[in-house]
């Protein structure tokens, strides 16, 4: 190999040495990396996608106020159906005023035997006096009911009945459902005034021994006597 082969090899090398090499991977990566200042990752969000979310957020508003709303809408309810049942209940329980011949004629003799026992035959309580009875009977059994009630307003009226002087049950308040007791058919039954609710302490009684309801009243610490005498 003479001496100008080699040189010539030799500048050869040298120029390819001097070419500038470029990295176009570098380059690439460069390009893929950039983005412009202006379109941050906070600002980058598309208008629509905003928009959703900002209705999403009201949409979850709204069925979070509809939830706290929920309870107080079935306390309301609750209040209301309970409120109405009362109403039908104590209109439903509360007898009706008797008007019929028989009542009237009750109201005027005080005594009637075609009546049933809660006869009502008055709105309010009215004074028609009170007078004691002897009754007459051919009863074969000892003792005998007997049943009392108000036969007006129901205001809180207190009455006891006793036998021959002695209680034979607790003071209790007459109210239009009769109260039921057994007593002696032989002897002296009163019904005693306790506690007058207003407008005075009227009261009926009916006895099982001769089927007679007897209307009354009876002033607070008075009574009304009943004389029981089997024929």
């Amino acid at each position: 190999m003479n001496n100008n082969f080699k040189k010539s090899i030799q500048n050869a090398m040298n120029k390819n040495s001097n070419t500038p090499i470029f990295d176009t991977t570098k380059t690439n990566n460069n390009q893929e990396v950039q983005i412009p200042s202006s379109q941050t990752e906070e600002n980058f969000m598309p208008q629509e996608e905003s928009n959703l979310d900002s209705g999403g957020a009201q949409v979850i508003q709204k069925q979070s106020d509809k939830n706290k709303d929920k309870p107080l809408k079935v306390f309301g309810g609750i209040c209301v159906a309970l409120f109405v049942a009362t109403m039908v209940f104590i209109f439903s329980s509360t007898p009706s005023v008797n008007t019929t011949d028989a009542a009237k004629n009750a109201l005027t003799d005080k005594v009637s035997t075609s009546l049933a026992a809660g006869t009502v035959l008055l709105r309010k309580d009215e004074n028609i006096g009170h007078q004691d009875y002897t009754i007459t009977h051919k009863y074969n059994q000892n003792d005998t009911k007997i049943w009392v009630w108000d036969y007006a307003a129901e205001d809180g009226d207190y009455v006891q009945v006793l036998v021959n002087g002695a209680p034979v049950a607790e003071a209790f308040m007459i109210k239009h459902k009769p109260v039921e007791i057994t007593v002696p058919a032989v002897g002296e039954v009163q019904i005693k005034g306790i506690r007058d609710g207003g407008g005075g302490i009227t009261y009926a009684v009916r006895y099982d021994l001769n089927g007679t309801n007897y209307f009354n009243s009876a002033p607070e610490g008075e009574f009304n006597t009943y004389t029981l005498i089997k024929e």
